[in-house]
Formats: structure tokens, sequence, C-alpha cells
């Protein structure tokens, strides 16, 4: 065997490699003997049939299995040869074939793992963040459980303003196309609140109910919902009652009415709840600062393609599911998707380049995959699937899930030795 690796684009290599004649003979030989077990040929009992039978009758398909043989062959030897390549696409075969000579030759490319030199930490330091729970940031969240309780009041004798709730029968008159007016009867509404347009919103002010009142909008080129971007609809609006929010008191009774004892024990888990949420944006931050500095002579565009366009695809997908959940599933025909796409590579590539450096980090480091962290995530999504755990882990390994989860445990528990190294602190 010989072979010759020739360095391409985007972390692609090139194998240009054949084997001797000699070798390709014995490998057929091989493959014209296991047709001959296996096949069934009238008047010759079963393996016994003459070989030059077998090699005629089995042509095209023993010729296909030689060539597969053959490149998974030379593959095989050149993988054990070359240590340092990391592929992460299979070999994409352009040129293999069995010459006249008798000398079969390959030509392959195939994707690998960059290997990326990184700065050194020595003398890195981690950016400082806040770590105290605050008097405001409390009571912010006191002025959240306050609204999550709060109830609604009658004020049909009031007039409307922001903070009220408004009920109410809607039609909307698109004023160009030819589509038709849209009804909702006894339609709900926050005045103020984010899902109301600003002139409809600034329409109803001082309004009472019985009154209506009409009010224009034009939906930008861009909106999310193609069916009115670009468009102007006219709003009218019959008001049919107003209510008025009222917040409880700041009390234990309000404590009892979400299940907790008193309000000095809300005020604790409020506490560790923000404490918490700080120790993650810490981590989350640290992350990003050490990430940019490893990645300090790491080029971007340069990426593996296949890595790329998986990584377009997985946030193309999220961002239609992020749209559906919003009650604005996309329109296949209706969305430009190469154009979503284009907005996305530059994010989608941020991500990969963060995978490819901690992937060698973890390699570096010797960090293997912490099992544990694994049982643990599988255990706690069974429970709440109300699944054995056991039977959730196999059909996790049946989807191809099971590796994600590994993979996502090592990358992990890669940023927290590094947090280590540069003396910050991980929670355990």
């Amino acid at each position: 065997m010989s072979y010759e690796l020739r360095t391409l684009p985007n972390h692609t290599v090139e194998i240009v490699g054949h084997l001797e004649a000699d070798d390709v003979n014995d490998e057929r030989n091989r493959i014209v003997e296991a047709f001959r077990r296996r096949a069934q040929i009238p008047g010759f009992r079963n393996g016994r049939a003459p070989l030059h039978i077998i090699r005629t009758r089995f042509a095209s398909e023993i010729q296909e299995e030689l060539v597969e043989h053959l490149a998974g062959n030379l593959w095989s030897e050149v993988m054990t040869a070359e240590n340092d390549l990391q592929p992460i696409t299979p070999p994409k075969l352009t040129n293999s074939a069995v010459e006249e000579d008798g000398v079969f030759r390959l030509t392959a490319e195939v994707e690998v793992r960059p290997n990326y030199d990184l700065p050194d930490l020595e003398g890195f330091a981690l950016p400082e963040v806040e770590m105290v729970v605050s008097a405001a940031e409390v009571e912010a969240e006191f002025d959240k459980l306050r609204d999550e309780q709060a109830s609604w009041e009658p004020a049909d004798d009031a007039q409307a303003e922001d903070g009220m709730l408004v009920e109410a029968d809607l039609v909307g008159e698109p004023l160009e196309g030819d589509e038709e007016p849209f009804h909702e009867d006894d339609a709900r509404f926050l005045l103020g609140g984010d899902g109301i347009p600003a002139e409809l919103n600034e329409a109803l002010q001082g309004a009472r109910v019985g009154d209506e009142k009409s009010a224009q909008k034009r939906f930008a080129e861009d909106d999310p919902d193609n069916d009115r971007a670009g468009r102007t609809v006219n709003y009218t609006v019959k008001i049919k009652s107003l209510k008025r929010k009222v917040l409880p008191d700041l009390d234990d009774e309000l404590a009892k009415a979400i299940g907790v004892d008193s309000l000095d024990e809300v005020r604790e888990r409020i506490e560790a709840a923000l404490l918490q949420n700080k120790k993650v944006e810490r981590r989350s931050t640290w992350r990003r600062a050490l990430l940019d500095h490893l990645q300090t002579g790491a080029d971007p565009v340069d990426l593996p393609n296949s890595l790329v366009q998986a990584a377009i695809h997985e946030d193309v997908n999220r961002f239609a599911y992020t749209l559906a959940m919003r009650g604005m599933a996309p329109d296949a025909d209706s969305l430009d998707w190469q154009e979503l796409s284009a907005k996305l590579e530059p994010q989608s590539r941020a991500r990969v380049l963060d995978s490819l450096v901690l992937e060698q980090v973890a390699d570096e480091l010797e960090i293997s995959v912490p099992e544990d962290e694994v049982d643990r995530y599988v255990n706690e999504e069974a429970m709440r699937m109300g699944k054995p755990p056991a039977e959730h882990k196999a059909n996790l390994a049946t989807e191809n899930r099971l590796d994600e989860l590994r993979h996502a445990a090592r990358i992990s528990a890669a940023v927290d030795a590094l947090i280590i190294k540069v003396g910050g602190e991980v929670d355990s």
C-alpha cells in the first residue's frame, strides 16, 4: 500500500492511495470464495460450483464488493498509520477503481477536526462578576409575585388606561389586497401590553365601556407574520368591559397562597434562587471570556463545512420551533429559508468554533465523560416523564441522544476545568 495526504481548504484532507495488484487479487479470491459458499447453482452442491462459473455469474456483484472492500482496507490502513488524523465525516470517494494493471487506486476526501494553537492561560484573569443579591432585586421578585397573584376587579365606570384589562369586539380590515376583514368577539388584551399595536393602544386611552374606537397600523416589511407584513390594517374596537388589577398585600397571607408558611421563607427562597441565577450567569460570562481568549488565533470562516451546515440546520429548526410556540408557525412557501440560513450562519459558525475549541481542551486535559452526570440527567428526565430510568436510557441510546448527552457533559466538564485552572470556582 502507498498513499499521500493533501491538505485542502476548510480542514479537508484528500487521500490519494493505491493497493498493489497482488493485494487486490488476494481480496478478489476471498470474495469469490465467499460467493461460492453462498451460491446455489443448479447441477452443483452448495459451495461446490466451479470458480469460473462463480466469477462469470456474479461478475458485477463481485466487482462492486471488491471495490468496497479495497476502499475500506486502504482507509483502515491509513487510519492506523495516521494517528493524528481525526476525521469528522466518512471518507467521500471521488475516484476508486481497479485499473487494467490490476492496481486499485483511490482518491477520497475527508473533513478532519482542526487542531488549534491554543494560547497559554498564564496570567489570564477571569472578569469580575457581582455576586451579591441586592434588596432591589429581591423587591423586584416580590413585585412579580404580587403581580402573579393579583385579581381583576370590574372598572366599568372608569376610563381606560394602561394596565387595565379590556374586553372588546375587534375587527381588523386590511387596506391592501383582497383579504376579508377578520373579527374577534370578546377579545381580551392588556392596555400598554406588548400584544397591542401602539396606535390602537393610544386610541383607547380614556375610552369608556360602550365606546367604539378606531386606529390604523402599518406593519413593517419584515414582520414575522407574513400575512400582514408591509400592510396597513384598520382596527375597530367596541369596548364591552374594563377591569383593574388589584395587587395583594405583601404579608404572610400571600406566602400561604403560594404554599409557603411565611413571607420570611419566601424571601429566603427568592434570595437563594437569585444567587443561583448569578452563579449561572457568572459561569456563562467566564466561559465566554475563556473562549474569546483561546480563540485569539482561530478563524470562524475556516471551519469544516459539514459541521457548519449541521449547525445552521439546527438553528433554523430552533427558530421555526420558537415561532410555532408563539403561534406564528412559519409557512414553508412564505419564509425565505435561504435568507434565514444566511442570517443565522454567523452565530452557527461561532457555536461550531466554541465546540471545536472545547473538544480540543477536553482532549488535552484528558477529560473523560462524567457518566454520573449523564445518569443524573437521565434519571431526572425519566422521573419527569414517569418512565423507569433504565428504559429511558435505552430509548435515548436508540435515538442517538445518549451520545449527545455524553458529549455535552464532557464539554461542560472541560469548561469547569478551565475555570478552576485560572482560579475560579464551580458548583459541585
